[in-house]
């Protein structure tokens, strides 16, 4: 497993981009992820999050819940909803958001 902290930069490190207010860009191991900035459960800033290169996960910085960067389903943590995912590239079948969950 590949956890580095949220927005460092080096060669191939998953790295987290505030973009706009409500999105956060993921960039690892060659994919971007457009997702929300903010956490479903209590709100807790993304761009400071962890991310799971390996697994394609970030984990949140406050209550540390973890979710799937393709779905945006939560993999363990509080109970919360999904987090919404706007895109994948490249070469992901999912040019919209699918998780119906609310940022």
């Amino acid at each position: 497993m590949t956890a580095v902290p949220a927005g460092r930069r080096g060669s191939g490190e998953p790295t987290v981009r505030q973009v706009t207010e409500d999105l956060v860009l993921v960039e690892v191991a060659g994919r971007k992820v457009l997702a929300a900035a903010v956490c479903p459960h209590r709100g807790g800033r993304l761009k400071y999050g962890r991310v799971d290169g390996d697994r394609l996960r970030i984990t949140c910085p406050l209550h540390h819940t973890t979710f799937d960067l393709t779905s945006g389903e939560r993999t363990s943590g509080a109970a919360c909803a999904a987090l919404r995912v706007v895109d994948v590239l490249p070469g992901q079948d999912r040019p919209e958001d699918r998780s119906g969950g609310a940022s």
